[in-house]
Order: structure tokens, then sequence, then C-alpha cells
């Protein structure tokens, strides 16, 4: 979510200062803030599910047990299915999330941009019939 929230402010900043940017470069904005962004969100979660299970592993490391044996366990692997599973959705979320927040974030400045002229056009017609 953090990963999510990150690209579509930047997306939303570089639309606010830059408003005629197509949807394309609005996305590749994105994507580039999204691939600086993956790598630490991906170490930080990895010590996040390690970091519980680093005395348990080195309770076997002290014991002399196999590393074969310790990847086996199913705590280790549960932990290090779950690192996967997350990395993996923090890489899908990086490309989607910029995907849409340029293709929606673009959009709607064209919408506020048509909004605009249709109440100018209404403030000229007030002003014609008070006049």
């Amino acid at each position: 979510m953090d990963l999510a929230v990150d690209i579509t402010s930047s997306v939303h900043e570089v639309i606010g200062k830059k408003p005629d940017i197509s949807w394309r470069e609005a996305t590749l904005s994105g994507m580039r803030v999204g691939r600086a962004s993956v790598g630490t969100m991906t170490t930080t979660l990895l010590l996040a599910y390690s970091g519980g299970y680093v005395s348990l592993l080195m309770v076997f490391m002290a014991q002399g047990t196999p590393i074969y044996n310790i990847l086996n366990y199913k705590y280790v692997s549960a932990e290090i299915l779950n690192t996967m599973v997350g990395s993996i959705g923090l890489v899908t979320v990086a490309p989607f999330t910029a995907l849409s927040s340029g293709f929606l974030l673009t959009n709607r400045k064209k919408d506020i941009k048509k909004d605009r002229k249709k109440d100018r056009k209404k403030d000229r017609k007030k002003d014609r019939m008070k006049g």
C-alpha cells in the first residue's frame, strides 16, 4: 500500500506541474518511481518476515542441522513462501498503480478543463443576459 501511495502521489505531482502531460508520459514517470521503490520495499519485507525467525534459525545452526533440513521445516518454508508472495505482490503493484494513476489522473485533468470551459461559457451567458 505504501508503494501504491508513493507512485500515485508522484504521478499526481508531475501532472500538477505539467497539466498537458500525456497519460503515457505520466505512466512512465510512475514506473520510474516504482522501479526505484520496489527494491527497498522488498528488502524491508524480507527483513520483516525473517526478523521473527532469526533466533530460531540460530538455534538450528548451533545444533548443526543441515541447511536443507532447516529449509524443509514448516515454519521456515512458510516464511520463505510469505516473503516470495509478498515480493510478487510488490512487483505487480508498481506497474498496475503507475498505469492506473497515469490514465485516471490525466483524464481527470482533462475533465476538469472541460468543466472549467463549460463554467466560463455559462458565466458569459449570464453576463450577456444581465447586460
